[in-house]
């Protein structure tokens, strides 16, 4: 792994993505994790390319199996791309485990071109479970975490033929076939420090045109994805994120996020803004600056946080600025109405916190919208109810129910595993790992019971509908 190649041009490839129609919509978001890193490289003097096969191939789907297409570009356009702009290395992104096996293809469909590129890939899944993935073949490197710095440090070493051993934050596998997985390198304490996520190399307009993000919602266009922090310190027992970018909420500051905001108001014509935060509104005084900053500076934009908001600190002062700098949806994480599973899950809000604030976020006109989860491992029917209930009593504008997914990294996978030992397999189909499919048996109930159970629970307190329902088969 130690071989000389000069590196000049770089291509950066957010791969194709599987979707189950029955359930699930298509998505196209700027990919910042790539977008940070072209930046970065091209500080460092490469010549870097962006190549987002799922913005240029979005309506062409191919059938794999009953409800589940793949969507995006052909192997035959990706391999095309490869050819016409010739790199020296190519970085894949895979960001969720789903579609760790379409990642890994790419990685192969450029080594079809050409076996001499340099391959690698990062993300949640490959940082977890490094030696799977680079087992799988057409991978020379998996860069560990985030990978800001750590992608330029690896290919100016594999321009020098320097000791890539001697790297942080990557891993490999050596000339005797062992798999080589060194530390992390140490998390960025000041974000501040980084360039603004290159949207040039993936343009920002071509996310607008199609219009699916992540969440759903959209106002205005053009919009665009956007990053105010990294990490989360909660212990949420479900969630992966933190295997990326760890436990400790670092956070840009007001100013710094506030004059990105404005220079794509200003320079890109962005109207709206969705934010993909872990945790946007932790550090509340922060939040506020930054709301009551995007008041003072008049950028008259649309925002909503596609992830999460800490519920826990929230209160009608802050959600009165949220909306008064251009808030209008909200996805709350209820998660659970039953409080055992609740610490099960390690979830830091009470249940009354939301009975106290879903009715503000109503009154002041923020569209509400609920998220809960059910099918964990040891949850018994009469919890899974607990929750329905809670559901009911909340009575969001919206109300989105997922099937426990586990994933590999989180506290609750081995628990996972244990029910089902297949997930713990290296072929195991990790497609699907979405929130519309079950992979456990749980509280007596088959994975085609709880998918069942979940339709019926949706249809009823959106809607109010029976599944049996003519109405229901229009939904």
């Amino acid at each position: 792994m130690n071989k000389r190649r000069k590196i000049k041009k770089v291509l950066l490839i957010n791969p194709p993505s599987f979707v189950y129609k029955s359930f699930d919509t298509k998505r196209a978001d700027y990919p910042f994790g790539l977008g940070y890193i072209a930046s970065m490289l091209k500080m460092e003097g490469f010549e870097v390319e962006g190549l987002d096969t799922i913005v240029e191939g979005f309506y062409t789907e191919q059938l794999i199996e009953n409800e589940k297409y793949r969507y995006g570009m052909t192997d035959d356009e990706i391999r095309k791309a490869v050819e016409t702009f010739k790199p020296d290395a190519v970085g894949v992104s895979n960001m969720f485990t789903n579609n760790i096996s379409l990642a890994v293809h790419t990685c192969k469909l450029v080594k079809d071109v050409d076996s001499g590129i340099v391959t690698f890939i990062g993300g949640f899944h490959p940082t977890t479970l490094p030696e799977q993935c680079l087992r799988a073949g057409g991978i020379d490197y998996v860069v560990l975490g985030e990978g800001d710095y750590t992608t330029g440090i690896l290919l100016r070493a594999i321009s020098r033929g320097a000791n890539v051993g001697v790297i942080p934050g990557i891993a490999y596998i050596d000339e005797n076939d062992r798999a080589v997985i060194n530390p992390f390198i140490e998390p960025i304490a000041n974000i501040d420090i980084l360039p603004w996520p290159d949207r040039d190399v993936f343009p920002v307009e071509r996310y607008s045109d199609i219009g699916s993000p992540h969440g759903n919602d959209t106002k205005y266009i053009p919009y665009t994805t956007f990053l105010t922090s990294r990490g989360c310190p909660y212990r949420c027992t479900f969630c992966a994120s933190h295997n990326v970018h760890g436990r400790q909420f670092r956070a840009r500051s007001p100013e710094n996020v506030l004059n990105e905001l404005e220079f794509l108001v200003k320079e890109k014509g962005i109207r709206e803004i969705h934010f993909e935060d872990d945790n946007l509104t932790f550090d509340k005084d922060r939040a506020m600056k930054i709301f009551q900053g995007i008041i003072d500076r008049k950028l008259d934009i649309a925002w909503i946080p596609t992830n999460f908001v800490a519920f826990n600190k929230m209160d009608r002062k802050l959600l009165e600025k949220m909306k008064e700098s251009g808030c209008y949806a909200l996805w709350i994480p209820v998660e659970s109405g039953d409080p055992d599973i609740l610490k099960l899950m390690k979830k830091p809000t009470p249940m009354n916190k939301f009975r106290e604030c879903v009715p503000i976020v109503k009154d002041l006109g923020i569209k509400a919208n609920g998220l809960y989860m059910f099918g964990l491992p040891g949850e018994t029917r009469e919890q899974m109810e607990k929750t329905f209930e809670f559901a009911e009593e909340l009575n969001m504008d919206y109300s989105s129910f997922a099937i426990f997914t586990p994933l590999p990294g989180t506290e609750l996978w081995d628990k996972a595993v244990e029910i089902n030992p297949e997930l713990g397999k290296p072929d195991y189909d990790f497609s699907r790992l979405k929130f519309g499919v079950s992979n456990l048996k749980i509280a007596g109930m088959t994975p085609e019971e709880l998918v069942k159970l979940r339709r019926k629970v949706w249809l009823k307190v959106n809607w109010g509908l029976d599944e049996d329902q003519e109405d229901a088969e229009k939904v």
